[in-house]
């Protein structure tokens, strides 16, 4: 209550305080709710110029963007740093990636430094290129045999701080939370399936559980990878129609087949520009302050083959939603699923061993998909990996691992085929030889894998050897859609012209004139005419059969029914002529009740137009056709026939009546 309403309530009362006690309270309770509504105010404005603020930050992001797709990188890196102060977005990667591209090393691996806090994994690759370039060794990973060892800080200044965020450490205060909140999120995507499925126009969707075919199509890519290739869209969608179809039988399959690619585009996140899906959280840092992040994953990459071909390929998030795990070290987890399988096959439990069989096998496809992106990694530049401590140490605990994975699961095979061939029921002999071709596909990929892992440092050697020599690009890489496509948007379309004929001019390029040179002309003038067919081949007379005669009423049936209802200057009952039609044969009655239905409206327009004379007329009997034909029934009709007189629009009233008394 506000002042000016206490004097109003006070006014309405018609009452005043009674002694000193009272208006001393009364002025009391005046200041309190006048130092509230100032309290009140304050938060008020902090809140508006932390709105302001943000806003602010936005259009720096805004702006910075356009200024690096312009190739202005000063302006870009003042921009972007306003932004990334408030935590805006990509701001903080794009930043990095900028003073990268600066030569500002020393400033970029600070900030790498915290978009890889905030969960972006490319910031990794950048950190790596920064401390190459400033001759850093790189930092020593946790080891299980010792403790970490630091790495050794890079001698530059703190970048500025921002009102908003600035780079204080950003370790969790509960991993474990942080941990538990991301693999939440990988999950998000299904749950969103099944509720934007009601806003399909298309299908009435209510009766297919989207986050089950999601589930489902994770699991078909999965075992379709390899470790240089993945799955194909269209034997994906053929994979999973029939669990689609199986949801929906009633269902046509071209609608199976759409609700299968539907929710294939929806795991790649068809239609947005990187196509990663964003998740935001929080954690408490390690000065005890609420610090919000943002999760960028992936569920479902398109990933280009050797030959230009476009593969399927699961990431590291969808596996985990497929185990239905935390992400982990994908090493302990393998050695944990098969343990647990061991366990269950030799208590017999081979209905929990096929899970924990297939769970085994996810994390195989893991272990290859992160030393393939190692591999991957070297192939775009060797100086982003650190070939000379980590890498070598990754291949040799990666040879030992699966060394000691062959002798574990080859020990399990034996076991689960003794389980099938000494055991009589056909239901455990069925899921023995399940888990015979499940442990058999580990056994298989751990192969390709040890061949890869062999053939990794002869990679690194041919990489390194191919990018010395080749010399550094000549000409940066073009963003179509950041430095052409969306600029042109932005103009008007007299002032976009110009600049789109001048770039498909340079990148079409050159067309060889229809005469080059004289002596290309010379030469095809004295070419040898070909020899040439004046006809066009032989003429081919095809054969012609017959069409067959489907007809029901033929001529004479035609000719009998117009015998019987020539009725002129008589009455007869439907019911009469049909047993006349009926000694004649089975399909003549029929013939005579169609042209009986049409004379109970007889188009009388169109008998005069075509001059005819009579016109068949019918009227309702009042009771029914007498049940003595199969093919007819119904009410009967009173038939007769009339003779249509044609009269000039303009006769008098007078001769139309006798005309008429005269057909009658």
């Amino acid at each position: 209550m506000n002042p000016e309403e206490l004097f109003r309530h006070e006014r309405q009362a018609d009452t005043s305080p009674a002694d000193d006690l009272a208006v001393r309270r009364w002025m009391n309770q005046v200041e309190a709710e006048q130092r509230r509504r100032s309290t009140t105010r304050g938060a008020d404005d902090e809140a508006h110029a932390e709105v302001k603020r943000f806003a602010h930050a936005e259009r720096a992001l805004a702006e910075g963007r356009r200024a690096e797709g312009r190739g202005d990188l000063v302006e870009a890196a003042a921009q972007l740093t306003l932004a990334a102060e408030e935590g805006v977005g990509d701001a903080v990667l794009r930043l990095a990636g900028v003073l990268t591209r600066s030569e500002r090393y020393a400033d970029a691996l600070e900030w790498c430094a915290l978009a890889e806090a905030e969960g972006f994994e490319e910031a990794a690759d950048l950190a790596a290129r920064c401390r190459a370039a400033l001759g850093l060794p790189a930092p020593t990973r946790t080891d299980r045999s010792g403790p970490t060892e630091p790495a050794p800080p890079p001698p530059q200044t703190e970048p500025k701080r921002g009102a908003g965020r600035g780079l204080r450490p950003t370790a969790s205060a509960d991993l474990g939370l942080t941990r538990r909140l991301k693999a939440l999120a990988c999950t998000v995507p299904l749950h969103e399936l099944d509720y934007h499925k009601a806003k399909l126009d298309w299908v009435d969707a209510s009766i297919y559980q989207m986050a089950e075919i999601a589930m489902h199509t994770i699991d078909h890519i999965t075992i379709a990878m390899d470790f240089d290739t993945g799955a194909v869209h269209d034997a994906v969608r053929e994979r999973v129609v029939p669990f689609v179809a199986a949801q929906a039988p009633g269902r046509s399959p071209d609608e199976h087949r759409r609700v299968a690619r539907w929710v294939l585009e929806k795991l790649i996140n068809v239609g947005t520009v990187d196509r990663v899906f964003r998740h935001a959280y929080g954690e408490i840092d390690v000065n005890g302050e609420y610090q919000r992040r943002t999760f960028d994953f992936k569920l479902v990459r398109e990933v280009p083959g050797a030959r230009g071909e476009i593969y399927l390929r699961t990431t590291d998030e969808a596996i985990n939603v497929l185990v239905g795990a935390l992400d982990t070290d994908v090493a302990s987890a393998q050695v944990a699923a098969e343990v647990k399988l061991d366990n269950l096959i030799n208590r017999g439990q081979l209905a929990d061993a096929r899970v924990a069989a297939e769970q085994a096998r996810y994390r195989t496809v893991q272990y290859g998909e992160m030393l393939r992106h190692k591999l991957d990694a070297t192939r775009r530049d060797v100086r982003v990996v650190d070939w000379e401590h980590e890498l070598p140490d990754m291949l040799d605990k990666a040879l030992a691992h699966i060394e000691e994975r062959f002798k574990v699961e080859h020990a399990i095979l034996r076991n689960i085929t003794d389980a099938r061939d000494g055991s009589d029921d056909p239901d455990h002999k069925r899921r023995a030889a399940e888990l015979v071709d499940i442990v058999a596909d580990c056994i298989r990929r751990h192969t390709q894998l040890q061949s890869r892992l062999q053939s990794a440092r002869a990679v690194f050697r041919e990489e390194q050897d191919r990018q010395h020599f080749s010399g550094p690009p000549q000409r940066a890489a073009l963003d179509l859609h950041g430095q052409l496509l969306k600029p042109m948007l932005d103009l008007p379309i007299t002032d976009a012209v110009g600049p789109l004929e001048q770039f498909f001019r340079a990148a079409s390029g050159i067309e060889s004139p229809d005469i080059p040179s004289l002596p290309s002309l010379v030469s095809m003038l004295l070419r040898p005419v070909a020899d040439r067919d004046r006809t066009a081949g032989p003429v081919v007379n095809p054969a012609i059969d017959e069409a067959p005669d489907d007809r029901r009423f033929t001529d004479e049936h035609r000719r009998m029914a117009d015998t019987l209802l020539e009725l002129t200057g008589r009455v007869r009952p439907l019911s009469a002529v049909l047993r006349e039609a009926a000694d004649f044969d089975d399909d003549l009655p029929v013939l005579v009740a169609l042209r009986a239905t049409n004379a109970y409206s007889p188009a009388i327009g169109a008998a005069v137009k075509h001059g005819r004379d009579k016109v068949l007329l019918a009227v309702a009997a009042g009771y029914s056709v007498e049940p003595s034909f199969a093919d007819v029934a119904g009410d009967d009709l009173l038939l007769t026939t009339a003779e249509v007189v044609d009269l000039p629009s303009d006769a008098p009233v007078e001769d139309v009546v006798a005309a008429h008394e005269e057909s009658a």
